[in-house]
């Protein structure tokens, strides 16, 4: 992971300020397209956080053959 959630949550305010502004030269389908795709992945991150899933495989309980 590149960045934290708070990070993003940050980024995404920011551009989402960008987007209201006026005369900003930076408005467009690209714009959008960012943001849409930081609010997807931070809704993302909130729905996985709730269901934390172990990455330990329990060797143990696998049946022999």
């Amino acid at each position: 992971m590149l960045f934290s959630k708070q990070q993003k949550k940050l980024m995404l305010d920011l551009l989402m300020k960008e987007r209201r502004r006026l005369f900003s030269r930076h408005k467009g389908e690209l714009l959008n397209k960012t943001i849409d795709d930081l609010s997807q992945m931070i809704r993302n991150e909130e729905l996985n956080a709730s269901e934390p899933k172990p990455n330990v495989i329990d060797w143990n309980s696998r049946k022999k053959r």
